[in-house]
């Protein structure tokens, strides 16, 4: 008997272990089921930018979004600066970097190719966390 509890304490504790461990992003999750395709994949406003200063800004909705597709493909919206142009959506594609802690896109805006690469620090089913370059963080939930 005493065999079979230590032996449950230690296999607990393993998984314990493990599962505190799993954690890829700074902001969690620490353990998911959903594939983090599956996580990104859907429509998110922004609620939240912190400069690498540390000033935090709500950000209200006004519409903008941005949504990642499967397959690869992404839509961006900023009402502030596309809005008064009239602009549509902004459209690219999107990949994970081969460690999946980092989101490449990469967009054509009038002749001209960009690039941008994001450090993810959070990526739950309801709440997503980019870093850019400059290390602004900006927060979006579930739309």
């Amino acid at each position: 008997m005493k065999k079979i509890t230590l032996s449950l304490l230690i296999c607990s504790l393993f998984i314990g272990v493990t599962m505190l461990s799993c954690g890829k992003y700074e902001e969690g999750p620490g353990f998911s089921i959903l594939p983090k395709k599956t996580r990104l994949q859907q429509r998110w406003k922004p609620v939240e930018y912190i400069s690498s200063n540390g000033t935090v800004t709500t950000i209200d909705d006004d519409g903008s979004y941005i949504e990642f597709v499967k397959g690869g493909s992404f839509q961006f919206y900023d009402y502030a600066t596309m809005s008064p142009f009239g602009l549509d959506a902004l459209s690219g594609d999107w990949e994970f970097s081969d460690d999946k802690t980092q989101l490449i896109t990469s967009y054509e805006v009038i002749g001209q190719n960009f690039s941008d690469t994001y450090t993810i620090v959070k990526l739950k089913i309801n709440s997503l966390g980019l870093m850019d370059s400059n290390e602004n963080k900006t927060y979006y939930e579930y739309k």
